[in-house]
Formats: C-alpha cells, sequence, structure tokens
C-alpha cells in the first residue's frame, strides 16, 4: 500500500517541531566549562617544546579532565592541563600531559594524520555554529594530525593547514607547545569572539581517553557539546595565505665544477 504525500507531510509537520524541542532542550542542558585566555602583552612564546616563556604566565592553567574512553567520567590515572594564548596573527596552546611512568610514553612516528602513539589534541567551532571545527593533534613524536569536521561527525583528513608544532618529554611526563594561525581558521568578524572548543588526550599505554568538556558517549553530539573560549577580541578573519620556507638536500656530481649542494624553495597555500 502507497502511503499519501500529504499524510506524511502532516506527520512530519507534527514530529519536527518536537524533535527540534528536544535538541534545544539538550543543548540547554549542557553545563559548559569555560576558558578565559587573554591577548598577549609582549614577546610571543618561541614554539621550542618548553613552556617557560613569560607569556604563558599571563592565563591560568586548566585540569580537571574526565575520561571519555573506557569508563565515561570517570577520573583519569594522569592528569592533563593546557593553557591557550592569542596575538594579532595566531593561537598559541601550551599542553602538560602529565604522566608517572614518562620512560614509558609511547612515542611513535608516523605519517601526518597516522594519530600513532601518545597525543593531545584541540578541537576549534571558531564560526561557533554548533556543528563544525577545525582539529589540530599533536603527537608526542611531533607528528601532526589535522581534520575538518562536519555535521557533528563527520572527519576529513584532506585538511592539511600549515601550524606549528613541538613536543619534549620530561620527567613530569611530556609538553606540546603549538601555534594556530588565524588564517587557517574560520569566523565572524565580530569585535570580541566566543569560540567552542574541546581538548582530547589519548594515553595509547592504559588504553584511556580524556576531555576537558564532558561528553556522554551516547550523546548525539560531538561539536555541539565543546566548552566555550572567551576572552579572543580585535581579530580580523584573513585570506588563508601561509608561506612554509623548506630546505631541500641535493647532491650532484660534476668533477670539474663547485656548487651549493642545497636548494631552497617555499610550500605555499592559497584558498581564495
Amino acid at each position: 500500500m502507497k502511503t499519501s504525500p500529504i499524510l506524511v507531510f502532516l506527520c512530519l509537520g507534527f514530529l519536527l517541531p518536537a524533535e527540534n524541542s528536544f535538541a534545544q532542550s539538550e543543548q540547554d542542558s549542557i553545563v559548559r566549562r569555560v576558558y578565559q585566555t587573554t591577548r598577549i602583552q609582549g614577546s610571543s612564546p618561541t614554539i621550542d617544546g618548553i613552556l617557560d616563556d613569560q607569556a604563558w604566565e599571563q592565563v591560568a592553567w586548566a585540569t580537571d579532565f574526565l575520561e571519555n574512553e573506557p569508563n565515561n567520567g570517570g577520573s583519569p590515572s594522569q592528569e592533563t592541563a593546557f593553557k591557550i594564548l592569542y596575538d594579532e596573527k595566531f593561537l598559541y596552546i601550551g599542553y602538560r600531559c602529565f604522566d608517572t611512568e614518562p620512560d614509558s610514553i609511547e612515542a611513535r612516528m608516523s605519517r601526518r594524520d597516522g594519530f600513532a602513539g601518545d597525543w593531545v589534541e584541540i578541537n576549534i567551532d571558531s564560526y561557533h555554529d554548533l556543528q563544525s571545527g577545525f582539529s589540530f593533534t599533536s603527537g608526542v613524536s611531533g607528528v601532526k594530525g589535522d581534520e575538518t569536521i562536519t555535521n557533528q561527525f563527520n572527519w576529513d583528513t584532506n585538511f592539511n593547514p600549515i601550524w606549528y608544532l613541538k613536543s619534549t618529554i620530561d620527567d613530569e611526563g611530556w609538553v606540546a607547545e603549538v601555534k594556530i594561525p588565524f588564517s587557517q581558521l574560520r569566523f565572524t568578524g565580530e569585535d570580541e569572539q566566543v569560540w567552542g572548543f574541546q581538548i582530547n588526550r589519548r594515553h595509547m599505554r592504559e588504553g584511556t581517553r580524556s576531555t576537558f568538556q564532558e561528553i556522554p558517549n551516547n550523546a548525539p553530539y560531538w561539536v555541539r557539546g565543546f566548552a566555550e573560549l572567551h576572552g579572543i577580541k580585535g581579530i580580523k578573519p584573513q585570506k588563508q595565505v601561509e608561506i612554509q620556507p623548506y630546505v631541500v638536500g641535493k647532491i650532484e656530481s660534476f668533477p670539474e665544477e663547485e656548487g651549493n649542494p642545497f636548494a631552497t624553495g617555499n610550500d605555499s597555500k592559497l584558498t581564495a
């Protein structure tokens, strides 16, 4: 038996308001954590994997992560802390990933977006549409991962922005220092920004993940449940143009001639 299109339309007319109401009430029930950042006064941090620059003293540490997997909502055995700063052109994130057995940290090399070993990442909903975002993953070995997020759960590794990372291991665990150009993000032209964000850490040895903002494993959302980043003021949307210098070693054999064995160049990304 075929169903009448009119009947389907009428049924949807009754169902959609109920679904929208449920989604709105679910969103209103989220208790969001807030991190207050500030514009850097003085020199910006050097990205060397050591959080000893004076700039980092201008903001507070954020801690109290909760386990996401496997014990959703539990207390992780290894603490995580972070700080966020910004200047006119860059967002800076400093991570302190504590580990009681630093000699056993899983520092694995892989290709970009390989997500091997221990890592920590920031997901940024810079447009604050509660639907999409950008992800920047920092591996303890210095390997980068980057993805776009759409429709809450769709992750795309074809996103390959230019950004900067340095990781180090010490007696307390490991540290990652990150610099992300604002040109690699998308945001509004408002003078004062509110962004959604999430910090997510994987501890491979114990098989756990922990997050700054608690999100139930059975929640029908990811981006919508993010914490909020406050305090970004006076930045303007920029064209996605970054130039990454590089040096390529090259050996050629010419018995009668001598020359510079190095060639220099530039990697550039341009998006209209």
